[in-house]
């Protein structure tokens, strides 16, 4: 049983055209880099969009808290008419340093998220979805961390 289990498992490693010792093998130059694509990233505020009568979130930006000597910043929700009808929340930060942190709420009031290091000026996007199929940038805004 062992015997048929390693040779059902064993793989060619051949190519099957014999060697060719004349034909010159492809070679790596040793100094070359891939080179990195980066996707720029905006710490300019675009549009929001206000949700359906009905429906509005409240969402609490805090710089600072809770701590300021590791530069935090607190993403709270915070409820409103239309907590009943959220089904996902999508929060996307552009640190000044350029890194871009996403994260989730719960469409829970109180729910939070702490972003450490965020020094400086940061773009705070928060999308939203409701349960009618509707989704709207509702938050859009640099904030400023000390």
């Amino acid at each position: 049983m062992l015997l048929l289990a390693f040779s059902l498992s064993a793989a060619c490693t051949g190519s099957g055209d014999p060697a060719d010792p004349t034909t010159p093998r492809a070679t790596a130059t040793v100094g070359e880099t891939p080179v990195a694509t980066t996707t720029a990233v905006s710490l300019t505020p675009g549009p929001t969009q206000t949700a359906p009568p009905g429906k509005e979130v409240a969402f609490g930006i805090e710089p600072g808290y809770p701590s300021r000597f590791t530069h935090d910043l607190t993403i709270t929700f915070g409820g409103g008419k239309g907590q009943d009808y959220v089904t996902h929340i999508d929060v996307r930060v552009t640190k000044s340093t350029g890194e871009v942190i996403t994260d989730t709420l719960e469409p829970i009031r109180g729910d939070e998220i702490v972003i450490q290091q965020a020094k400086g000026e940061n773009r705070i996007e928060i999308t939203v979805s409701f349960v009618t199929g509707g989704t709207f940038k509702v938050e859009d805004q640099i904030v400023e961390v000390p």
